[in-house]
């Protein structure tokens, strides 16, 4: 290998660690992404899926390709000249509307509800009719309006004349110059008492017990109360709408469409991305503000086209049968396939990955940089695929860390690297999820929540090393272990598909992953998970299930049975209980409780049944002193110094937004009270790019 060669490996590792929409381009500034891409299914199948005139959600884990699938979407329909293209970040909505909250003038004096409202619309159609102009004025105009504007000639143009028009809105809407045409006493038809999200009206019971205490929900009376609870979701939805009014989105929707169709645009597809970053409760009020909006007031003229994480597609009043909805992580991808296909499809897709960036960027195949002596391509391949479950980025950052292990050596990559790889990206980049309960900012409940999750993820391991030492030692008898008793396979587990929600967090953070279903041996329908790969290496487990049709059975022996395991997890740290006459439940019954919402089966109070977190005392001891720290770091200031600190200390801004998947601007948002206020780190220019450099300070407290 010489120095072009390592180079241009070490440019298609980048290209697949990148997030999101950042562009890929050659030495001659051209656009990549058409000669990269490669579809998760054979004939481009989900890329033609998001081209139909439909609302589509690619429903994925981060660093899927959702967002990739959706910029080789727009390249396509670029070439058409007839459906324009409009990419929103979500995420990026929110963080700008909260730090413009004290810019709008017009509106103090109102409720913060009432000002983060009227923001998010104001930021979101902002946004649109930047990302709007930007497309028409790179992708839209003519070889001739191009030539005249380079030689400065004024000729009339279309594309330029709907900018200026695009330009007038987001001038008025940017002053808030609509909020003096409107009234806005029009919000005192919303009666917002909402608490924690639920709305309390007495209602007097004579024959309740007077002495009953109602301070837990806020209310005084000399006699009994039963608690009336209403949801306020429904009462939070009529605001939105009224707010609706206030902003007109609905008009200003109309004018840019108009504006779109003097261009003979029949069609705008506007990308919904990051839909899932934001809070519940923000993606609830975003879907009430903006989707069910355009979905209702466009005339069909909007199409949606929405990327979205697991557990977290929220449709609001969408017609779930008008929409495409298709899953990107393993199992849901190519659960269509036979099950002995499944992961040969997978591994594929890993393969022609693998190639086309090689190809693209370095003009060699795979056994050029990898040592085939070893190894065969399809073994690596295979490794790869059980390494990262088909989660691109997860596959850059792997290759990244072994290319300093071997090819930046000029050695070629084998499976021992590979498995350092493995472990290194589980330790410093995964793990950091858990190491955030106890060093940066978040709600009490919230660090409860990852404390619980930590210590299950913990007793599942345990048990697997368990397992392993049963069938080491003949506990475990079964004569499907007699081949690999000295070293069994003890990576993966089976729970009923009733209680698979419980591990849902610890799969969109890459802990577990969903591997398969089957039937169990008494016939029910259970779910096969894997533990992450680097977690296994990292903790002696033996990954996978040994060759053959005779252990076809393997993952669905009593032994993987970990459901019992999740129940008593869900016993120790969930309590069940009515707020109006303190029933306990148990787990058990919650079912039966979803069924009739969450209504007290004992003294039949409506929805006043309520799970919350139960906390054991060494934990709550714990969680305290965190508490107490003056020195907790908000979660992307934390992140950002940890993965400054790993990548060496000294950081470019650019670098940065590529690893923290966010703009350039809120990386500056983000280091502006580390350099500032805590001295963490400091910044200089080098080459026309801001260095972040850690400080003494910086590194004492993150590495001590």
């Amino acid at each position: 290998m010489n120095k072009e060669d390592i180079r241009g490996f070490n440019k298609a590792v980048e290209s697949l660690r990148l997030y999101r929409r950042y562009e890929i381009l050659d030495e001659n500034n051209k656009n990549l992404l058409n000669d990269i891409y490669v579809d998760p299914l054979e004939g481009d199948a989900i890329l033609n899926l998001c081209l139909k005139d439909n609302t589509t959600i690619l429903v994925g884990r981060k660093g899927t390709g959702k967002s990739t699938i959706f910029m080789r979407m727009q390249n396509e329909l670029r070439k058409s000249k007839e459906i324009m293209t409009c990419y929103i970040d979500v995420k990026t909505i929110f963080d700008t509307a909260k730090r413009n909250y004290t810019t709008i003038n017009s509106l103090k004096g109102n409720s913060d509800k009432v000002i983060e409202s009227y923001s998010i619309q104001r930021q979101f159609i902002l946004d649109f009719l930047t990302e709007l102009i930007d497309e028409i004025a790179n992708n839209y105009k003519s070889q001739i309006e191009n030539l005249a504007e380079k030689i400065h000639l004024n000729i009339p143009s279309k594309a330029k004349n709907s900018i200026k028009k695009l330009e007038e809105i987001k001038t008025r809407i940017h002053n808030n110059n609509h909020l003096t045409s409107y009234e806005l006493q029009i919000l005192d038809e919303v009666d917002l008492t909402v608490s924690d999200g639920v709305k309390h009206e007495g209602v007097t019971d004579s024959s309740l017990n007077s002495d009953l205490s109602l301070d837990n929900v806020g209310i005084e009376s000399s006699v009994s109360v039963t608690d009336k609870i209403i949801d306020s979701k429904e009462t939070e939805r009529k605001m939105n709408r009224v707010f609706c009014r206030i902003f007109e989105i609905t008009e200003i929707v109309d004018e840019i469409k108009k504006v779109l169709q003097e261009l003979k645009m029949k069609r705008l597809y506007l990308i919904l991305d990051d839909y899932s970053e934001i809070n519940q409760d923000s993606l609830r009020m975003f879907c009430d503000l903006i989707v069910n909006t355009l979905n209702n007031t466009s005339d069909n003229y909007i199409k949606l086209k929405i990327s979205a994480y697991p557990g977290r597609v929220e449709l609001g009043e969408l017609d779930r049968q008008k929409i495409d909805i298709r899953y990107l992580d393993y199992y849901q991808l190519y659960v269509n396939d036979k099950r002995t296909d499944m992961e040969n499809s997978a591994v594929n897709y890993t393969q022609r990955i693998l190639e086309n960036r090689l190809k693209v960027f370095t003009n060699h195949g795979i056994d050029f940089y990898f040592d085939t002596e070893k190894a065969s391509i399809k073994q690596y391949c295979e490794y790869l695929f059980r390494m990262t479950l088909n989660v691109v980025r997860h596959l850059g950052l792997i290759l990244d860390y072994a290319q300093e292990y071997s090819i930046s050596k000029n050695e070629k990559i084998t499976m021992g690297i590979l498995d350092e790889a493995a472990k290194r990206f589980y330790t410093e980049r995964l793990s950091l999820f858990f190491e955030e309960s106890k060093s940066a900012q978040m709600t009490y409940s919230e660090r409860v929540e990852i404390f619980h999750l930590h210590k299950l993820l913990l007793d599942i391991i345990q048990r697997e090393k368990d397992i392993k030492t049963s069938i080491r030692t003949s506990k475990y008898t079964a004569k499907i272990f007699d081949a690999e008793r000295n070293n069994p396979y003890t990576s993966h587990f089976y729970i009923s598909k009733q209680v698979e929600h419980i591990l849902g967090f610890l799969e969109l953070n890459f802990f577990v992953n969903k591997y398969n279903e089957m039937s169990s041996k008494n016939g029910e329908k259970v779910s096969i998970y894997a533990l992450n790969y680097g977690l296994c290496l990292n903790e002696n487990l033996r990954w996978g299930k040994p060759d053959g049709n005779d252990a076809r059975t393997y993952f669905i022996e009593s032994p993987f049975n970990f459901n019992n395991l999740v129940k008593e997890f869900l016993k120790e740290t969930n309590e069940i209980v009515c707020s109006n006459c303190g029933y306990v439940y148990s787990e058990d019954d919650l079912d039966i409780l979803k069924r009739f919402n969450m209504n007290c089966i004992q003294c039949g109070a409506k929805e006043s049944v309520e799970v919350s977190k139960r906390i054991s005392d060494s934990y709550k001891k714990e969680i305290d002193e965190i508490e107490k720290k003056g020195t907790l770091l908000e979660r992307e200031q934390f992140e950002f110094m940890k993965l400054a600190i790993i990548k060496g200390g000294n950081v470019s801004a650019r670098d940065m937004s590529l690893e923290l998947d966010v703009s350039s601007q809120k990386i500056g948002w983000i280091t502006k009270k580390l350099e500032e206020d805590y001295y963490y780190l400091t910044k200089s220019r080098k080459a026309g790019n801001v260095i972040y450099s850690i400080t003494e300070l910086g590194k004492q407290i993150f590495n001590g």
